[in-house]
């Protein structure tokens, strides 16, 4: 009867049993799948998420000095943008390409409006968004499309891209089109005639600075306007350039020289059938970049600076470690379960057991640098046909242990300490490696504008030197007595140095883009070309700057004349040298107001321009006074000297001559009252009566005109026939013209000669003082307050990134010698730990016999008998302290010679542009001074002059836009000096471009620094010694 009921009962417990197992086995393997891991993305995620966190505290810590940190996300428009997954990234094509690359859409293009700008969420480019102490720059340059250059008005590149596109076939290049074309037209024109006098350069030669005086002495049309002379120089027409010498260029070289109006101007002289749509079509169809877009695309491919980037992710990825450390975790291994499964036969007798470990702890280091540890540790083990058939057994354990050292607990901090302060180090280290970045671009964006500069001066220096040799060439030819082959071959060889200096340029050029390209991460087999704006705009305020010069030149020789005037005996003035004199100032000062008013549209000049008109037609009214009067007197004494029998062909050459220049005067003065009666309508004068002497005076132009016509036309016999007729014409029309300039200068001119010259010295002081309103400010345009040196330095001392890197790094060096110490002492731990056990079976639950409490209370100490190492390493540790000490004092020093050798190069810099605008108003005098000399053959000139003339011009040029460009790449060295460059969401400095030298006013310094040697985490309870340091 007991058998049975034990039976019954065995079963029932295995049956029970079995089905706790089952239930064991199913949750080990349920929570086997659960924990068994997040997702990749997930953990990325969190990863990135945690990262962001400790950006945001650390920005909000050191707010002053660091701006939002930008993630290591990629940009889409990126070259390194992997469309693949995150996470399971796939590799590339191994095949290598080639303009595989395009140019992305960019935010900072110009004519982006803020809706194309935006790039929905991507806020990796967000770097520098926070207010900070700024100077006040000047205004910034105008936009692309009110920059005009000096010559003429250039397209905006960003207005003719379409144009250019829809010219262009597909697959051929504009240097394709452009050999194509002069080889077409070399095949079409054997050659071109050779030209009389070479003309004038255009762009970047003297003659964009002021045009040559010359009168046209041809009838004019019926309107008013034609009474209006143009200032040309009818002798000296501009020569085209034949396409042979076209051709001789290297075909990637004209492509760049296109980019200039001038020199578009000399090929379409050279092709006058070319329209507009197709010169454009020459030019370079590469995208055109400027600077914020160059600092654009460097913010998203550049390659060091998504290395900095990563760099800083990394240190806040080793932050987030040690922070874990501080909170209570499970530990790294140790927490899950297992299943052992044994069958065993031993003396012909099976047995099976399984067996179920499952353990579990945490962790958390304390703010005091205590370890605290629980775990608890739990075994199943299950046996099957044992000798007692099926048995249970569960034990468990449960640890709680607390470790704390004494003496060293700031060296249990120093890992979280540093990975705190490494974070700072390196967000510092990037928004510094930003802005020398931006430093960089800036650097090589302004060298690829002074060469692309070189090569227009270089274009027209070259064109010029050509006409010159051929000139040259011809007159040897036609046997010109001054003219000789040595001459000739000085011109050809000054040619070919210009083409070869011309083709060095361009060929600079190819290579300092392919530079910029890698420098900003583009490839280098992909087109880019510069927007011209800037340098227009930089070359429009350049030749602002030698017109004036040229005016204070020629204002400081007509004072001249005008005190020597005023000393002169019986108040006798060189009127003839003091009407020159004035009107060369008058002449500048037109030139001057036109550049200043492409230079600034917004500039209101129209009053001054209208003075400056009518002051310059009473000068030429008096110079032509002047003029006829010479010629008069000198005609009257030559006929009432005895000694002088004048030839009637001769006489008839004078006499024509005075009749042209009297009907010249009479032009000027209805032009003068005409201008006159429109600035000051109350001083009288009839329009209608202007207009019926104009008419009566161009009458007598064109009789002019056909008795020259006849002359010209007239063989010599028939000439000598005629002579006396002709005598008697023209001295009728000089009589006819005489009545003209009677009527037409009895309002404005007095016949009298002493009240001439009162009207002279009027004219002038006009000049004078008309000069002084408009010129009134100083040569140099470039900055002219420099900054205190001393509020200079402090403001480098007290901003700069790297230099507070070097502080904290003292401090670090400082907090080793500590930690070194305590190493010296003696290691005491004390340790707690309490072990709760238990141990069931599952037969007799009710069975606690095995139940465990153990307690221990433990002390630790290790003496200081033998600290041999710790001693050296403590020494060395004061050694590197006094070295990191050095090394601060030695960057403090350099900064601060940084700082003051930018000031004297900056100073430097001005003087220097000084200088070379002296020189290049003084060049462009000996320019066009020798050039008419050698033309008239006066003055002993030889063609190695005006050679030598040519090239103190060019060179004088070249060093303006050099001093000016550098003076700006100085300024951004100051700035970036001083820690004061702001970059915005895509690494540009919009003050960049400006001149003003005005510094952020200094701050406070613990303002700017509130933690001048860096953070420690506030949590910890450091020792009193590390506390204090921070």
């Amino acid at each position: 009867m007991i058998a049975p009921v034990s039976s019954r009962l065995r079963d029932s417990f295995t049956s029970r049993y079995r089905r706790q197992l089952f239930s064991v086995v199913s949750v080990v393997l349920l929570i086997t799948t659960l924990t068994s891991g997040c997702s990749r993305s997930a953990y990325r995620l969190r990863a990135d998420r945690d990262v962001f966190h400790i950006y945001q505290e650390k920005q909000a810590e050191e707010a002053y000095t660091i701006p939002p940190l930008p993630g290591v996300q990629v940009d889409p428009r990126s070259r390194f943008y992997d469309p693949s997954p995150a996470d399971c990234p796939a590799l590339p094509e191994p095949q290598p390409t080639l303009s595989s690359y395009q140019l992305p859409d960019l935010a900072s293009a110009p004519g982006m409006t803020a809706a194309e700008a935006s790039l929905s969420d991507f806020t990796a480019g967000q770097v520098e968004a926070i207010p900070t102490p700024q100077g006040q720059p000047r205004a910034e340059i105008a936009s692309p499309s009110d920059q005009v250059p000096l010559a003429e008005t250039e397209t905006n590149p960003a207005e003719t891209s379409e144009a250019e596109t829809s010219t262009a076939a597909p697959g051929i290049t504009s240097e394709q089109r452009l050999a194509d074309l002069i080889r077409q037209q070399a095949a079409e024109d054997d050659a071109l005639q050779s030209a009389d006098l070479p003309g004038p350069p255009s762009a970047g030669t003297p003659q964009d600075l002021t045009a040559m005086d010359g009168e046209s002495k041809e009838a004019e049309s019926s309107d008013e306007a034609d009474d209006d002379e143009a200032d040309e120089d009818s002798d000296l027409r501009i020569v085209p350039i034949p396409l042979q010498y076209w051709q001789e260029l290297p075909t990637s070289c004209l492509p760049r020289m296109m980019e200039f109006d001038s020199v578009q101007q000399e090929f379409q002289r050279t092709v006058p059938e070319m329209g507009a749509a197709e010169m454009l079509s020459m030019r370079s169809d590469a995208p055109r970049l400027t600077l914020p877009m160059i600092a654009e695309l460097a913010t998203i491919n550049q390659r060091q600076l998504q290395t900095q980037k990563e760099r800083l992710f990394r240190n806040a990825l080793a932050l987030t470690t040690q922070r874990y450390d501080y909170v209570l975790r499970p530990t790294i291994r140790g927490n899950g379960t297992g299943l052992d499964y044994t069958h065993a036969r031993i003396n012909s007798a099976s047995s099976s057991g399984l067996l179920v470990p499952t353990e579990t702890a945490v962790t958390k280091t304390t703010a005091t640098a205590g370890q605290f540890l629980a775990g608890f540790a739990n075994d199943v083990v299950l046996t099957f046909n044992g000798p007692n058939g099926f048995a249970a057994n569960v034990s468990s354990d449960l640890l709680f242990e607390f470790q704390q050292t004494i003496f060293q607990r700031d060296v249990v901090f120093e890992d979280l300490t540093q990975a705190e302060r490494n974070v700072i180090y390196e967000a510092r280290d990037l928004i510094r490696f930003q802005r020398s970045l931006f430093v960089d671009l800036a650097t090589e964006y302004y060298r690829l504008l002074l060469t692309y500069r070189a090569i227009e001066i270089s274009s027209q220096d070259y064109f010029s030197n050509l006409r010159a040799f051929r000139e040259g060439r011809e007159r040897f030819r036609q046997e010109d007595k001054n003219t000789t082959l040595v001459q000739v071959d000085q011109f050809e060889q000054n040619a070919l140095s210009s083409r070869s200096s011309l083709v060095r340029a361009c060929n600079a050029l190819e290579s300092d883009l392919d530079t910029l390209k890698l420098e900003i991460g583009l490839p280098p087999e992909m087109p880019i070309n510069l927007d011209l704006s800037e340098l227009e705009a930089l070359t429009a305020s350049d030749q602002l700057t030698v017109a004036r010069q040229l005016v204070m030149r020629t204002l400081r020789s007509l004072r001249e004349t005008d005190r020597r005037g005023d000393q002169a005996d019986g108040g006798v003035i060189d009127t003839e040298a003091m009407v020159n004199g004035a009107s060369a100032v008058v002449s500048h000062l037109q030139d001057s107001l036109q550049i200043r008013a492409k230079v600034d549209p917004a500039a209101r000049l129209q009053q001054v321009q209208q003075e400056i008109d009518l002051l310059a037609a009473k000068l030429k009214l008096l110079e032509s006074r002047l003029i006829c009067d010479i010629k008069a007197d000198q005609l009257q004494q030559i006929e009432a000297d005895p000694r002088f029998q004048l030839s009637a062909p001769i006489a008839f050459e004078r006499t024509r001559e005075l009749a042209g220049d009297l009907l010249v005067q009479a032009q000027r003065a209805i032009r003068f009252r005409r201008l006159q009666n429109r600035m000051q309508p109350d001083a009288g004068g009839d329009s209608q009566q202007l207009q019926a002497m104009g008419r009566r005076i161009r009458q007598a132009i064109a009789q002019l005109k056909q008795m020259e016509d006849t002359w010209d036309q007239s063989d010599p016999r028939e000439q000598l026939q005629r002579i006396e007729q002709m005598v008697q014409m023209a001295v009728d029309l000089g009589q006819q013209a005489e009545a003209l300039v009677q009527q037409a200068t009895a309002e404005v001119l007095p016949a009298d000669s002493a009240e001439l010259q009162a009207v002279v010295q009027q004219a002038v002081e006009q000049t004078l003082e008309l000069a002084d309103r408009i010129e009134s400010s100083s040569i140099s345009s470039l900055g002219q307050t420099d900054p205190d040196q001393q509020e200079a330095m402090l403001l480098a001392l007290y901003q700069r990134l790297d230099l507070a890197n070097a502080r904290g790094d003292l401090a670090d060096q400082r907090r080793q010698i500590k930690l070194a110490a305590d190493d010296l002492k003696s290691i005491l731990d004390v340790r707690v730990s309490q072990r709760l056990s238990a141990n069931r079976i599952l037969s007799d639950p009710l069975d606690t016999s095995a139940d465990g409490n153990v307690t221990r209370l433990s002390l630790a100490l290790d003496t200081p008998l033998n600290r041999r190492i710790e001693r050296n390493v403590y020494r060395a540790t004061l050694i590197d302290y006094d070295q990191a000490r050095r090394n601060l004092i030695q960057d403090e020093d350099e900064i601060k010679f940084a700082v003051r050798e930018d000031l004297r190069q900056l100073r430097l810099r001005r003087n220097q542009y000084e200088i070379s605008v002296a020189r290049a108003a003084l060049a462009y005098q000996r320019v066009v001074s020798t050039r008419m000399q050698l033309k008239l053959n006066i003055g002993n000139v030889v063609a190695r002059d005006f050679l030598e003339s040519q090239q103190a011009f060019t060179s004088a040029l070249n060093s303006v836009a050099a001093d000016h460009i550098l003076f700006i790449l100085d300024r951004i060295e100051l700035f970036n000096d001083t820690e004061s460059i702001r970059l915005n969401a895509w690494g540009y400095w919009q003050q960049g471009q400006g001149e003003s030298l005005s510094l952020p006013p200094l701050p406070d310094f613990y303002d700017a620094n509130p933690n001048p040697y860096g953070r420690i985490p506030e949590f910890l309870h450091y020792s009193d010694e590390v506390r204090q340091n921070h």
